[in-house]
């Protein structure tokens, strides 16, 4: 547990946008390397907004919000035709938005930063940040730890030496991933969340990097640290997150790894992907509920509704898809690198592919009508008709 907790502050940092360097988004030499807490400095409104990185756009209601760099959570209350910044209390960026109604909502990014809003998204407040979730998975490593070794000092002394061995190799395993736990809480926030959904009841759930997993049951106020609780004992990044028809939280991310709980997040159940690399983004079929996993190099996997086994589908494509939507008539939007993107009207078993005439990578989609849809990405929004599609 918790073996992959420190890698590199400056890798750690900036996770997500490995991910979308993967998908052509951003290039690594914009990656700031100051020393500034950007999670102390307020996200300045800029007219620009509209026409920099995005990476999450979602509709509520009436209303559409999209997240990204410098801190941006924009509103349109006029299905994309202007939009205004809300008040946000940081800078770093962020990587997902979504509401319990039209009045409170979450965003999560980097930094490990979890906001809110009580108005609808004109005033943010930062609820937790990495250190808070440093703090619970250092006294989760510790307390196992002290378990641990407290078996270790009990054992009588005539315990079998195949026993007293394999409770030592433990004991000094839990000690190893305690100095890493403590190591990176003495470095601060530095290890991105990914994405955040609420569910039916209000409960709020946010995933990260290295198997950051928590969730809040009481709108925001305090908050627990799920991420022991699942099999993913190598912390592998958790990338998507999906509410399913029937209140099931799906989680997926690297190593093909997809997690499920139906008990709001007590328990976890593993239905892994037979593929090495990352998932990206999770849908689900409206009718049928069979669930989609897109991901890198144009990987696409469908899981029909009672099955254990995935179905990989030939996309015969190699750009990354990195979002994705279900439109109101049931069919499937998936995007990514290089202005790809795919439509699928038979869940999944067969797609229709555009691209962008720009051919610049989006991150994030959502349905504008019958007859658009807006895209987020690299250098904002763009809409495309969905007569594109042929």
């Amino acid at each position: 547990m918790f073996l992959r907790n420190r890698f590199s502050n400056k890798a750690a940092s900036t996770l997500l946008m490995g991910a979308l360097v993967c998908a052509g988004l951003i290039t690594y030499g914009s990656l700031s390397t100051a020393k500034v807490d950007l999670l102390q400095i307020p996200a300045i409104p800029s007219a620009n907004a509209t026409r920099s990185l995005l990476i999450d756009v979602e509709r509520v209601g009436k209303n559409l919000f999209a997240a990204g760099e410098f801190g941006q959570v924009l509103k349109s209350e006029d299905n994309g035709q202007t939009w205004t910044a809300g008040k946000v209390p940081v800078s770093v960026t962020l990587t997902s938005v979504a509401f319990a109604n039209d009045a409170v909502g979450y965003a999560v990014g980097h930094d490990g930063v979890v906001l809110k809003t009580e108005d609808g998204g004109v005033n943010w407040v930062k609820l937790i940040d990495g250190g808070t979730i440093n703090q619970f998975v250092l006294d989760i490593v510790q307390a196992k730890a002290d378990a641990l070794q407290e078996q270790v000092d009990n054992l009588p002394e005539n315990a079998p030496a195949d026993v007293r061995e394999a409770l030592e190799v433990a004991a000094e395993e839990a000690m190893f991933t305690l100095d890493l736990a403590q190591g990176d809480f003495e470095v601060g926030p530095s290890k991105p969340l990914l994405d955040v959904i609420v569910n039916g009841n209000g409960n709020v759930f946010v995933a990260g990097a290295y198997g950051q997993l928590l969730k809040s049951t009481d709108q925001g106020a305090s908050w627990t640290y799920l991420g022991d609780r699942t099999s993913n004992p190598n912390n592998y990044h958790l990338n998507t997150m999906l509410l399913s028809k029937t209140g099931e939280i799906w989680v997926a991310g690297e190593q093909g790894t997809v997690l499920v709980s139906a008990d709001e997040g007590e328990t976890w159940i593993s239905k892994k992907i037979d593929y090495d690399g990352s998932v990206f983004a999770l849908l689900e079929a409206p009718d049928t509920r069979t669930v989609v996993a897109v991901g890198l190099r144009g990987h696409a996997f469908r899981l029909p509704f009672g099955s254990d086994q995935w179905e990989e589908v030939d996309t015969k494509l190699r750009e990354t898809f990195s979002g994705a939507t279900v439109l109101a008539d049931g069919s499937m939007v998936v995007v990514g690198s290089r202005g790809i993107l795919a439509r699928s009207t038979d869940d999944f078993r067969s797609i229709q592919v555009t691209r962008r005439a720009d051919k610049l990578p989006s991150a994030s989609v959502v349905q504008l009508n019958d007859q658009e849809i807006l895209l987020a990405g690299l250098r904002g929004f763009k809409t495309l008709p969905l007569s594109e599609f042929k």
